[in-house]
């Protein structure tokens, strides 16, 4: 169902090694998933582009991108072209990006029920040996249905929006876009959610997992905020 829009969607589609070099502590980093919306800019979580992902730390000082299809060339550098840290998102710049595919983000709701797939780098590993520090990304698929789009307020009074999903996403999906079948983006993973067993209960096993997404509507009115057209 989505092998076209994934071997389409893939051009567009970055791993990204965030990181710092702190004394006495050495290099600090971490990874996630980012994908071009346009010409130069990129979209992924803003805690990932947080030492230790924690919003309330500074920002990493080195950002650095593979596209899919460039995996084992050169890592291309970016930089924060703006962010936005309550919605956890940031908008990356490339000056002069290898390639301009970019996907198209939906500036409306998508249906409960509809089927769903992500692509990007979860589970990538940041190694450090006698050769330096190494990034190591395989490219993922998974696969899920929309069960919820949920808007409430903050504590600030600004209101949030987000997608829910019917099943948990591997561990560092950070930055992942969430497409439909014909590869428009919908949102972008940021978070998961799970409940453990209550108190009682036979096993050990979770009662409930669902992960979390950034709707491609607030992308949207960010990125009109600094003037980058989607």
């Amino acid at each position: 169902m989505f092998e076209q829009a994934c071997t389409a969607n893939r051009d567009a589609i970055y791993g990204l090694l965030a990181s710092s070099q702190l004394k006495p502590q050495g290099i600090k980093a971490s990874n996630g998933t980012a994908f071009m919306i346009a010409a130069s800019y990129l979209i992924t979580a803003a805690h990932c582009v947080h030492q230790n992902t924690d919003h309330k730390q500074p920002l990493h000082s080195k950002l650095e991108l593979i596209r899919i299809p460039d995996i084992g060339e050169k890592m291309e550098v970016a930089a924060i072209h703006g962010i936005d840290d309550a919605e956890d998102i940031a908008i990356l710049r490339i000056t002069s990006p290898r390639s301009t595919s970019s996907l198209k983000l939906l500036n409306r709701v998508v249906e409960r029920g509809a089927a769903v797939g992500s692509l990007g780098f979860p589970l990538a590993q940041v190694t450090f040996g006698n050769q330096g520090m190494a990034f190591n990304v395989v490219e993922r698929f998974q696969g899920a249905n929309i069960s919820a789009f949920v808007s409430g307020k903050r504590l600030d009074g600004s209101t949030e929006q987000h997608y829910e999903t019917d099943s948990l996403m591997y561990g560092g999906s950070s930055g992942c876009p969430g497409f439909l079948s014909t590869g428009e983006v919908w949102g972008m993973h940021n978070r998961s959610f799970m409940e453990g067993p209550k108190s009682g209960d036979a096993g050990t096993q979770t009662r409930m997992a669902i992960s979390l997404w950034v709707a491609s509507t607030a992308i949207l009115t960010l990125c009109r905020k600094h003037g980058v057209t989607a």
